[in-house]
């Protein structure tokens, strides 16, 4: 059993490293590299890449080296509005749109251990203090690190999964946050499991002994 739990802990402990959450913040040589090669990336694409800029210098500006949950506030269009030429020209539905970029931006987050941890209609309204502006969706969206964003953007850069987005988006506000106090944690919750899995198991085991040790003394009984 000492090498069943020792596995466990093993396990437990290298997925806590590759989920990491805590590092150092970008360097000055990093911050660089990641924007010349969005802009040599919009060259080779043709692609004006003059917002994704802006984009980056707002992460690289906030960045601590922590992991940190991207708020996103979504309104939908009426009809889904693809760049001239797109193969998806003539689609319509934006809830269509919307679901191919989930779909493909998916495993690019999942590979850097960033992942969806919230999506949600908006149902109803209540305060809105700051105008007019109405969302359909919230997301909430946790990244390892504003190095492994700025990497995923350079990824984007070469694929089209950007048009699915915007698309389907008439406007969006995206912010990130830093989580100071959360019921919901993904390092506690497989911990959980895994302390689960290694009391069900002893169990499983210790009723298998108690079963095994009841059957010799009733066989050693009938002698």
């Amino acid at each position: 059993m000492k090498v069943f739990y020792i596995i466990l802990t093993a396990i437990y402990l290298g997925w806590l490293v590759w989920y990491g959450g805590s590092g150092n913040p970008l360097t000055i040589e990093e911050a660089s590299y990641f924007k010349d090669q969005m802009t040599q990336s919009g060259e080779i694409y043709k692609k004006d890449v003059t917002e994704p800029l802006m984009y980056m210098d707002h992460l690289i500006e906030s960045d601590d080296g922590n992991e940190f949950i991207m708020v996103n506030l979504i309104k939908f269009r009426a009809i889904a509005t693809y760049p001239p030429g797109s193969q998806w020209a003539g689609e319509t539905d934006p809830a269509l749109a919307d679901s191919r970029y989930g779909e493909a931006i998916l495993p690019l987050l999942l590979k850097r251990a960033s992942l969806p941890i919230l999506t949600s209609s908006v149902n109803g309204k209540f305060i809105n203090d700051g105008g007019d502006n109405e969302w359909d969706m919230v997301a909430l969206v946790r990244y390892r690190s504003v190095r492994d964003m700025l990497d995923m953007m350079l990824e984007m850069s070469t694929m089209d999964i950007i048009d699915h987005k915007w698309a389907a988006i008439e406007r969006t506000h995206v912010f990130p946050v830093k989580p100071r106090l959360s019921l919901i944690s993904l390092r506690l919750i497989l911990a959980m499991i895994l302390v689960l899995i290694a009391v069900f198991t002893t169990y499983l085991l210790n009723l298998k002994k108690s079963k095994n040790l009841i059957a010799h003394e009733v066989k050693g009984k009938n002698k």
